[in-house]
C-alpha cells in the first residue's frame, strides 16, 4: 500500500498546484467559479481513486468498493467547503485593502486641496469633518468646526437648510448659492457643489464650498450698469428723436421758406439783367451777374443739403447691384458732357455688391464726378476703378490722376462744405463726399483716401461685406 499512498498524495499535490497556478493566473480576471473548485475537488478524489490500482495483490478490488461512494461524494463535498472558506476569507481581505486604499486617496484629496471641504450628517446637518482649507477660509479650528452644524454658518433658516440637504441627499441637485458666516463675522457669497458618500458605514454629504463674493458683486455692478445703460439709451433716444425733429423741421423751412426768397433774388436779378441791360455799366453788370450765380449757388447748396438729410431717412433694399456697369455708364454721361477730353478708362469688370442700387448710384456719382472735375486740367484723365482684397473683405478703389491734396487737411475731406480747393478753381458745393460716407455708412462700411499734391487721389471704400 505504500506506493499507492505516495501516488494518492502525488496526485493530490499536483493538481493542487495546478489549481493554485491557474487562479493566480485569472486573479485580473474573475478568479474561479463555485462550480470549478467542484470540479477541482471531484479530479484530486478521482485520481486519489485511481491511484488505489497500485495496491498489490490486486486489493484494489477488495478497497475501490468500499471507499469509492464517500470519495466521490462526502469528500469533494468536505473540499469544496473548506476551500469556499478560504475564497470568503479572502475575497473580505481584498475588499477590505481596496477599501482602505480608496479612503486613504479620499484622505489625501480631501486634507491636500486648497478648496473648502466639508463632510455633513444630512440628518442632523452637523459638520463631521473639514479640510484645512475650510479651517483658513471660515477662521475656525478643525476642532471647532466639527462640533458646529450648518446652521452656525449657513444665514438661511434650518427649515430651509434641511430642505436643501434632502435635495443634496436624494440627488435632486447638486448645486447650491448660500451666503456663510466667517469666524470674523463677515457674510460671504459662496457656491456649494454637495452630493452623498459612503463613508465609515454611514451615508453622508461630502461638499465642496467655493467663495464667489468678487463674482457676485460684478454681477451685480454689471446689472446696475446695464440699468444705467439703458436709462441712458432711453435718455439718448429722446435726445436722438428730438433733434431729428428739429433736423426735420430745418429741411423743412430750408426747403420751403429759403427757396421762396432765393427765387424772388434770382427772378429780380434776370428781370433786371433784361431791362437795363444797354444802360448799366460793366462793373454793375459783373455785380448782377454775381448776384445771379451765387443765388444759383444757394439753390445748389440747398438742394445738396437735403439730398444729404433724405439720405439719412431713406429706406435701404439691399440687391446685387454691377458696380462695374454702373462706374461705365457714369463716366460715359460725364465724358458726353466734355467730348474734347483726353481720357483713358480702366474698370475692372465683374464688381458685384449687394447694396441699394439708387444710393449706389449716387455714392459713384459723387465720386466718378469728383475725379472728373480734378482731372479737367490735366493733358489726360486717367480714371481706374478696381478691386481689391483686404482683411477678409472687399475693398473698391476710385484712382485719378488729378489735381490731389495735402493728406494733412484729409480729416476735413468727408464734413460738408469742407473745401480743400477754392471755388474758383474747382466748383462744388463741398458735400459730394459727405455724402458718400453717409451712403457707405449706411451700409455697414467705411470710406477713406490717400493723396499727394499733384499727384491724384485714390479713394477706397467698403461696403460692410464680400462682394
Amino acid at each position: 500500500g505504500y506506493a499507492a499512498g505516495v501516488l494518492s498524495i502525488l496526485a493530490a499535490t499536483a493538481t493542487g498546484l495546478a489549481f493554485h497556478t491557474a487562479r493566480h493566473a485569472n486573479m485580473a480576471d474573475s478568479g474561479f467559479s463555485r462550480r470549478q473548485i467542484v470540479l477541482a475537488g471531484y479530479v484530486i478524489h478521482v485520481l486519489m481513486l485511481l491511484s488505489q490500482f497500485a495496491l498489490p495483490d490486486k486489493r484494489w478490488m477488495e478497497v475501490l468498493p468500499v471507499i469509492a461512494l464517500p470519495v466521490l461524494s462526502f469528500y469533494p463535498l468536505g473540499f469544496y467547503l473548506i476551500c469556499a472558506l478560504f475564497l470568503d476569507e479572502e475575497e473580505r481581505e481584498k475588499t477590505l485593502r481596496a477599501l482602505e486604499e480608496s479612503e486613504r486617496r479620499y484622505r489625501s484629496l480631501f486634507m491636500n486641496s486648497h478648496t473648502a471641504m466639508f463632510l455633513i450628517d444630512p440628518s442632523t446637518g452637523s459638520i463631521q469633518d473639514a479640510n484645512p482649507a475650510a479651517e483658513r477660509y471660515y477662521g475656525w479650528t478643525r476642532d471647532r468646526l466639527i462640533t458646529m452644524n450648518m446652521a452656525d454658518l449657513n444665514t438661511m433658516s434650518p427649515a430651509q437648510i434641511r430642505a436643501e440637504m434632502r435635495k443634496a441627499e436624494s440627488g435632486l441637485a447638486n448645486h447650491f448659492l448660500f451666503k456663510h458666516r466667517l469666524a470674523s463675522g463677515e457674510v460671504r457669497d459662496v457656491e456649494v457643489f454637495s452630493g452623498p458618500v459612503e463613508f465609515g458605514g454611514r451615508s453622508l454629504l461630502f461638499s465642496i464650498i467655493i467663495d464667489i463674493t468678487a463674482r457676485r458683486m460684478a454681477e451685480r455692478e454689471v446689472q446696475e450698469l446695464n440699468r444705467t445703460l439703458e436709462l441712458r439709451v432711453k435718455r439718448r433716444t429722446r435726445e436722438l428723436e428730438g433733434a431729428n425733429r428739429e433736423l426735420e423741421a430745418f429741411s423743412y423751412s430750408v426747403s420751403h421758406d429759403l427757396r421762396a426768397p432765393l427765387r424772388a433774388i434770382g427772378g429780380y436779378a434776370d428781370m433786371l439783367a433784361e431791362e437795363a441791360e444797354s444802360l448799366l455799366p460793366p462793373p454793375s453788370l459783373h455785380y448782377l451777374d454775381r448776384i445771379r450765380k451765387n443765388a444759383q449757388r444757394m439753390s445748389s447748396l440747398i438742394d445738396d443739403l437735403m439730398r444729404l438729410s433724405g439720405i439719412t431717412k431713406q429706406d435701404i433694399q439691399p440687391r446685387d447691384v454691377d458696380l462695374s456697369a454702373l462706374a461705365s455708364r457714369l463716366i460715359a454721361e460725364q465724358a458726353s458732357k466734355d467730348p474734347e477730353r483726353n481720357v483713358e478708362i480702366h474698370i475692372d469688370p465683374g464688381m458685384i455688391i449687394k447694396m441699394d442700387r439708387a444710393l449706389a448710384e449716387v455714392l459713384l456719382g459723387n465720386l466718378i464726378s469728383n475725379a472728373w472735375k480734378f482731372t479737367s486740367k490735366m493733358e489726360k484723365t486717367k480714371i481706374r476703378f478696381f478691386r481689391e482684397h483686404q482683411d477678409d473683405e472687399d475693398v473698391f478703389v476710385l484712382e485719378d490722376n488729378g489735381a490731389g491734396f495735402d493728406m494733412a487737411f484729409a480729416d476735413k475731406l468727408f464734413s460738408p462744405f469742407q473745401r480743400l480747393h477754392s471755388a474758383e478753381d474747382y466748383e462744388g458745393s463741398g458735400i459730394g463726399l459727405s455724402i458718400a460716407r453717409r451712403i457707405v455708412e449706411r451700409h455697414g462700411g467705411r470710406i477713406w483716401a490717400d493723396s499727394q499734391p499733384g499727384k491724384g487721389s485714390s479713394f477706397f471704400f467698403t461696403l460692410g461685406g464680400k462682394g
